[in-house]
């Protein structure tokens, strides 16, 4: 196993890897998402490296290739989804976990064979890790169960329930974490 941290845009065979992964995982349920999705990540990386502070892409590889990924971003007041978490919890939590910088972590995916195996605690882990940020965020899908035992087992807590960011169907879990 091979894990490859990124400050800014990976190379674009890391980038593909990426993108087969998260097909991968967010292909299946809960979450359905399609070959559309899987490019929408892609190109939501290079418009993050090229426009957002702090951008972290971590790609984590076995002896079977591509078996997770994850992307985090510097937030800041101002920030479109920050803003929109923001307001979703409430101005004591808001101060509280998101303040002036907090780390966004946009995704996080581990390819279903590699499932079980700890690579979502180490992607997860790398992508915080050494942040100039207090404190973390991330929206959860409510019926991801994998998902949010990584995240409640890695320190997570819920601070708003039914959030919706842009309209998407159904609401996640806006949670948050001290780094």
């Amino acid at each position: 196993m091979q894990a490859h941290l990124f400050s800014g845009e990976p190379p674009e065979p890391m980038l593909t890897a990426g993108r087969a992964v998260y097909a991968a995982a967010f292909g299946q349920p809960p979450y359905h998402e399609g070959p559309e999705q899987a490019d929408g990540f892609v190109a939501r990386v290079k418009r993050y490296a090229s426009e957002r502070d702090g951008v972290r892409v971590v790609i984590v590889t076995d002896d079977e290739g591509p078996a997770a990924v994850g992307l985090a971003v510097l937030a800041r007041p101002g920030d479109w989804w920050r803003d929109r978490a923001a307001e979703a919890a409430g101005d004591d939590a808001a101060k509280r976990w998101m303040g002036e910088l907090c780390v966004e972590v946009v995704h996080l995916a581990v390819h279903p064979r590699a499932q079980g195996r700890g690579l979502g605690k180490l992607a997860h882990d790398l992508l915080i890790a050494g942040s100039p940020a207090p404190t973390a965020i991330l929206a959860c899908n409510p019926v991801a169960e994998r998902a949010h035992r990584l995240y409640t087992n890695r320190g997570w807590t819920t601070i708003a329930e039914d959030f919706q960011a842009g309209g998407e169907p159904g609401g996640s879990l806006l949670m948050a974490r001290d780094i």
